[in-house]
């Protein structure tokens, strides 16, 4: 009797996480294909100096950058993918092109790209092979954070680009006012 040996080969990809901002920032990692979308979220974040704790979504690519199918964070039923069920190398064997959105207030979105894949020969889970760049500090104050019961009425009209309300008048209304008046 003789023994078949049946050999997985795990698959390392190489992966160009471009940030979409005026500045070139971008960084080069290294994931083990068996990594969970859920681990690469993790360390996108994390290695971009973003904030945890904020909704994210992979989308499904193309080489032109379109928006495909979403694959959220969390499954809303045992039928959908999830981040948390989808590996690395599932995601990306229907396109070597991804996008990836980190906070939906802030919009922080990625260009995630196969540069290679090779068979896995290194230990670490993760790599950051090289790092171009950092992301632009926020420079306004940042609202979203704060619980909103503890916002001040200027900082609920700044975030909301509101006028001063408790004037009764509609923020058009004053600007024809304001015509009538120089015209």
């Amino acid at each position: 009797c003789k023994t078949i040996r049946i050999e997985t080969i795990i698959m390392e990809f190489f992966l160009r996480v471009i940030a979409d901002t005026e500045d070139t920032v971008l960084k080069e990692i290294r994931i083990k294909g068996s990594a969970s979308m859920m681990a690469l979220h993790e360390h996108i974040y994390t290695h971009f100096g973003l904030q945890p704790g904020e909704m994210a979504s992979f989308y499904y690519s193309n080489a032109n950058w379109d928006q495909g199918d979403e694959l959220p964070m969390f499954a809303m039923n045992e039928n959908m993918p999830s981040m948390e069920a989808r590996t690395v190398e599932e995601f990306f064997k229907a396109s070597t092109n991804g996008l990836y959105v980190y906070n939906f207030l802030d919009m922080n979105i990625f260009y995630l790209e196969v540069v290679k894949t090779e068979e896995e020969e290194g230990f670490e889970k993760f790599v950051v092979l090289s790092s171009v760049g950092e992301l632009p500090v926020k420079t306004d104050s940042s609202f979203s954070s704060k619980d909103p019961s503890e916002l001040t009425e200027n900082e609920l009209n700044d975030l909301y680009g509101l006028d001063d309300l408790s004037s009764g008048t509609l923020p058009k209304e004053k600007d024809e006012e304001a015509q009538d008046a120089s015209g």
